[in-house]
């Protein structure tokens, strides 16, 4: 469309937009198809098969953990940190559980320089529990009423300490048990 010099300049800018928005728009709708495969099966999503749905599914805080045993829990990493900081405070200091031992005394050979540390027993280096902080959030405290979730994983840190394939056991002066760190055992309460 020619235009005169008598017309006026805002009337071929309005002009020369629409022409502009027009060529994005064209190339908007050519670019969003570029990458997309056409496929025509015929099927619909009303005679789709359904979606398979597994009944032992958990939700993220009461699945099966890695055990896979009946009962347990998945448990976020830094909920167990929370619990192993603990755990490795009470082999130097006085535990800080519902019932301690009034008898208390450091399972360590040396509670100044021979601490055990969290990868004393988790060598996989998958997790570093030492650099997750201890954070009491509101898991921590749902689970320490959980008796059956403290004394399953009581069971297990006490195993680990004990067992000589771990580095643990070399810094420990006798065997460590519940009785260690608790005035009763707590599996019996």
């Amino acid at each position: 469309m020619p235009f005169s010099k008598s017309e006026p300049r805002n009337l071929r800018g309005a002009e020369m937009k629409t022409v502009l928005s027009l060529i994005m728009m064209l190339l908007a709708v050519s670019a969003c198809s570029q990458n997309i495969e056409v496929v025509k099966s015929g099927e619909r999503l009303e005679d789709a098969p359904k979606a398979a749905v597994d009944p032992n599914a958990k939700a993220f805080t009461t699945g099966r953990g890695r055990g896979g045993g009946e009962g347990e829990r998945e448990v976020p990493p830094f909920v167990k940190a929370y619990f192993m900081h603990m755990w490795v405070e009470a082999l130097y200091s006085n535990p800080q559980n519902k019932n301690p031992n009034p008898n208390w005394e450091s399972p360590l050979i040396d509670p100044e320089k021979g601490r055990v540390w969290c990868t004393d027993c988790h060598v996989s280096g998958q997790v570093d529990f030492a650099r997750i902080p201890k954070m009491r959030v509101a898991m921590v405290e749902e689970l320490e009423n959980d008796k059956h979730f403290m004394v399953e994983l009581m069971k297990k840190w006490v195993a680990r300490l004990n067992n000589d394939e771990y580095f643990a056991k070399a810094k420990l002066k006798k065997p460590v048990t519940c009785l260690t760190c608790h005035a009763t055992n707590p599996a019996l309460e």
